[in-house]
């Protein structure tokens, strides 16, 4: 079995390190103002004033979360639908817009500090049992993932896996009551936040303690629940049926309901080799779900030795659980939120032109596909 790294003092994995901070946060600044100069280049909108330059980053479902920001849950008419979308972020967001106004600008802000957040709290995981080395190699991944757009985007990405990522460092550093917390963020986020709960709980029984604490971290982790129970509690309120949700979500526009997680991929594959479709709808969907698929499971499964059985439950439950829907149309933005990829490839991937070669692609990607986004064109 491969080594781990010798881990640092318990003191220097809890510390705050404001340098490290500092830098995450100038590049993931950087990076949102490179994305953001492109979208406007290729809009067409480098002369337009600010607030309708801002409108190139509310594309697809950000204007979704933007309206349950500003109105809440509709009861009914066509913003009902919106009940399909998570309150964590568009609470965030509201309470932005508070201060900042603008409700894209305020999505803008809150995508850009969760980011940041789990820029930095992936790099302190990887301290546990890594390098800073492998730290700074992490979180400079995780910006260059080719989907990471979406963690500056008016989407929930950045604060469901900043609440999986600091739930699972609280975690390890024997802060349980802060683990719970982060988790029923986390399950306010995203359904798939549920996958946090069993690698918690892995976390907390594993290596063996006393029953008594045991008892104790479980019930701290169970805090986490809130979060999927105070979702449902909206949805019986606004509409007599706290699995509403559900039902909304089958019809238009998403006609969503669950399959066998193999479902999809079988899909994908029978649409490559009988294809009854063409053009570029066609090959962002089933090409690059085979594709998101294979990586997702291709470097867990290379970086399987270095990782904790709680990054496992947590990696192999969100992808199963993601590979749920029968129309997948995402997937290479839900495997953003598998933390282990980018924790694995800055584990293995130690050559500097490798690495070096690898983020320079992944940019690249990044930004072809972010011009589509900008564009309204489909890009996950």
């Amino acid at each position: 079995m491969t080594s781990i790294a010798p881990p640092l003092t318990l003191d220097r994995e809890r510390a705050f390190e404001p340098t490290l901070l500092a830098r995450i946060a100038a590049l993931a600044v950087a990076i949102r103002l490179a994305l953001w100069g492109l979208g406007l280049v290729v809009t067409g909108y480098l002369a337009a004033p600010f607030g309708p330059a801002l409108f190139l980053w509310s594309r697809w479902d950000a204007p979704h979360y933007l309206d349950v920001a500003r109105f809440g849950y509709a009861p009914h008419g066509a913003d009902a639908l919106w009940i399909a979308f998570f309150p964590m972020y568009p609470f965030l967001v509201r309470m932005f817009s508070i201060v900042f106004g603008d409700l894209i600008l305020s999505g803008l802000l809150v995508s850009l500090a969760t980011g940041i957040g789990c820029a930095y709290v992936l790099a302190k995981l990887v301290m546990i049992d890594g390098t800073q080395e492998e730290a700074n190699r992490a979180w400079l991944l995780l910006f260059a993932f080719p989907t990471a757009y979406f963690l500056s985007a008016p989407y929930s990405e950045g604060i469901f896996l900043f609440s999986v990522l600091a739930a699972l460092y609280a975690g390890r550093t024997k802060h349980w009551v802060a683990a719970g917390l982060f988790a029923a963020m986390a399950t306010a986020s995203r359904l798939v936040g549920l996958a946090v709960m069993p690698a918690l709980m892995v976390e907390a029984l594993w290596p063996m303690t006393p029953v008594r604490e045991q008892i104790k971290r479980l019930g701290a982790i169970a805090v986490g629940l809130v979060g999927i129970v105070t979702y449902l509690g909206i949805n019986y309120r606004a509409y007599g049926d706290p699995l509403h949700f559900l039902a909304a979500e089958r019809g238009r526009p998403w006609f969503q309901h669950a399959v066998a997680p193999w479902t999809p991929i079988i899909e994908a594959f029978h649409s490559l080799i009988l294809p009854t479709e063409s053009g570029t709808w066609y090959w962002f969907i089933y090409p690059a779900r085979i594709g998101a698929f294979a990586i997702a499971v291709g470097v867990m499964i290379w970086g399987w030795r270095r990782l904790r059985p709680s990054d496992h439950v947590f990696a192999w439950t969100a992808l199963v659980l993601s590979l749920m829907e029968s129309r997948l149309i995402s997937l290479p933005r839900y495997i953003l939120a598998l933390y282990p990829i980018p924790l694995i490839l800055a584990y293995k991937i130690k050559n500097k032109t490798a690495f070096t070669t690898l983020i320079v692609v992944c940019f690249a990607l990044q930004a072809y596909l972010f011009s589509r986004y900008a564009l309204a064109l489909w890009a996950f």
